[in-house]
C-alpha cells in the first residue's frame, strides 16, 4: 500500500490449482501499457481479464460461444477445448470481478461480434460470481447495442442452498456435466 507502484495480490486457493501443468504465468504475461508508470520494468500490472489463448485475431467472426469464466474452471474448459478441437469457442478469464472490468469486456464482445456470451461457473447460481457479473455484463452488451438479459446464458450448477452436494461421485458428474454443456456444439438453453 506504501509504495508507489501497485502488485497484484496471489490468492493460492484452492490448492488444486497446484496440480494443474498449464496454471502458471510468465513476468512477461503481465499486462504492462506503453506509458504506465511502469511500463519499464516487466510483469507490473496486474491483468484485470485474460484474453483467449488461442491464435484469434483482432476480429473473429468465426467464433459460435464465448465462455467468461473466473477461476479453476478455465483449465477445465480448456482441457476440453482441446480435447475436442473447438476452434470456434473462445475463453476469456474474468480476473478482477470487483471494480468490474467493462472497458476489456467490450474489447472482447467487439473481438466476437457473432458468439454466444455465456457466464460459467462451477458454484450454483445463487452463489459464485453469477448474480455480480449478469448485470454487469448486460451494461457492458448494451453499450454496444448487443442483444438483451436473456442473450447472456448461464452453465453452472443450479441454484442450491449449499455449496457442495457433499458426495464426491455426485461433484465430478455435476462438474463433468458443466464442463460438457459450455463445449457443446448445439446453443445454451436454461436450464439443461
Amino acid at each position: 500500500m506504501h509504495r508507489e507502484f501497485r502488485k497484484p495480490l496471489i490468492v493460492m486457493a484452492p490448492k488444486n490449482l497446484l496440480r494443474y501443468k498449464n496454471c502458471k504465468s510468465n513476468l512477461s504475461e503481465f499486462d504492462d501499457v506503453q506509458g504506465h508508470e511502469g511500463f519499464d520494468k516487466q510483469g507490473t500490472r496486474f491483468k484485470r481479464l485474460i484474453k483467449d489463448q488461442s491464435n484469434h485475431s483482432d476480429l473473429e467472426k468465426g467464433v459460435r460461444r464465448l465462455v467468461l469464466c473466473s477461476g479453476k474452471i478455465y483449465y477445465e474448459l480448456d482441457e476440453e477445448r482441446q480435447r475436442l478441437k473447438a476452434d470456434d469457442i473462445a475463453i476469456c478469464r474474468v480476473e478482477q470481478l470487483c471494480p468490474f472490468p467493462f472497458d476489456l469486456i467490450q474489447r472482447e464482445l467487439k473481438r466476437y461480434p457473432n458468439a454466444e456470451i455465456v457466464w460459467c461457473q462451477e458454484e450454483p447460481m445463487n452463489m459464485g460470481a453469477y448474480t455480480h457479473v449478469a448485470p454487469r455484463l448486460w451494461t457492458a452488451m448494451r453499450n454496444l447495442g448487443r442483444g438483451s438479459p436473456e442473450d447472456i446464458k448461464y452453465v453452472g450448477r443450479l441454484p442450491s442452498a449449499a455449496t457442495a452436494t457433499g458426495l464426491l461421485q455426485i461433484h465430478q458428474n455435476e462438474q463433468a456435466d458443466i464442463i460438457n454443456h459450455a463445449m457443446q456444439s448445439e446453443p445454451i438453453k436454461y436450464p439443461y
